[in-house]
């Protein structure tokens, strides 16, 4: 009777396990999420760090409870984790790093001759100054648009990383950080080593849009490579990709912040208009190649993934996420 006893137990447990991780694996978003939410809350209460900080800590709960859209019932934990992590690793070290490295090539570029020296020509074409779009500026607008221009290189792609990773969709997060800033830096590279051209308020002799409070010597190097904008070509390349999403409310809360990054750059005298041109054609082209490379690349990865990465599914399954989701 007691081994009958014993084994009814042992095969209760096993159950209330089984279902234990099946609602943790249905609803770890929302866990991930109250966790976020209690650290930026906690933060904003009681922290002195500054408010682009404690925003951050907001957006990271916010893309965490808006994810139960994308969610990836059809991929493995295992081979997920064994490909998210190493990638999540390599994002942290550009996001540690990459300006290191910026500055170095700053220096070398400073180092040499000028090819082409934009600054005259810039400055008397009409409109290019975007002063257009300064004719009202309220405190309030130019407060706001400095923090959304300081956070506005690295959070339009490392957020929807963030809630891809979240999603447990690798190949999204793979396609954000090829197109946001991986393949951007070796396409715009030899634009920024042709021309020399420097930021509107430099140039036309007025103070810095962002109050940076840089010495002459400083704001010389500093306000160089403005052709093409790199902060409106990574805006804008995580727009392209952002409409894509299912959820609503993050496609509309998160496109309005990337399109607010590239209005951000002329409205502080940061960019050009022909800047933000060349980064939305060069955003554009990002996209599109990378949408290309990884299209190529699907037939491989079908083979592959369907014997390791994803559940038992039908393979008409796997089709059908390609023509909707990596197109």
């Amino acid at each position: 009777m007691s081994r009958i006893n014993h084994k009814e137990i042992l095969r209760t447990i096993k159950v209330i396990l089984a279902k234990g991780l099946s609602l943790l694996n249905k609803y770890y978003f929302i866990i991930i999420g109250l966790y976020l939410l209690k650290s930026a809350v906690n933060t904003a209460l009681h922290s002195d760090a500054g408010v682009g900080y404690k925003a951050y800590l907001f957006l990271l709960a916010f893309a965490s409870f808006t994810a139960y859209s994308e969610l990836r019932k059809d991929v493995r934990w295992i081979p997920y984790l064994a490909l998210a992590i190493p990638f999540l690793m390599f994002i942290s070290y550009i996001n540690n790093n990459g300006y290191h490295f910026w500055g170095k090539m700053l220096s070398w570029q400073m180092s040499k001759s000028v090819v082409i020296d934009l600054n005259p020509i810039f400055r008397k074409i009409p409109f290019n100054d975007a002063a257009f779009l300064r004719i009202y500026k309220p405190e309030t607008l130019t407060w706001f648009l400095r923090i959304v221009y300081n956070n506005g290189f690295v959070l339009p792609i490392l957020l929807p990383i963030y809630r891809a990773a979240v999603s447990k969709d690798f190949k999204k997060m793979l396609r954000y950080g090829l197109s946001g800033h991986i393949v951007q830096v070796f396409l715009i590279t030899p634009f920024y080593l042709m021309f020399h051209l420097q930021e509107v308020w430099y140039v036309l002799g007025h103070p810095d849009g962002l109050a940076r409070n840089l010495s002459p010597q400083a704001a010389a190097g500093v306000a160089l490579n403005c052709f093409p904008s790199m902060h409106t070509s990574i805006a804008f390349a995580a727009f392209l990709l952002v409409i894509r999403e299912k959820n609503r409310l993050f496609k509309y809360v998160w496109g309005f912040f990337c399109l607010s990054v590239i209005f951000s750059t002329m409205y502080l005298e940061i960019h050009w208009v022909i800047d933000v041109l060349a980064g939305l054609v060069l955003a554009y082209c990002t996209v599109k190649l990378v949408d290309f490379v990884l299209d190529k690349g699907k037939g491989l990865l079908q083979r592959i993934l369907r014997s390791y990465y994803y559940k038992n599914i039908p393979s008409t399954y796997i089709g059908n996420y390609y023509t909707n989701y990596l197109q």
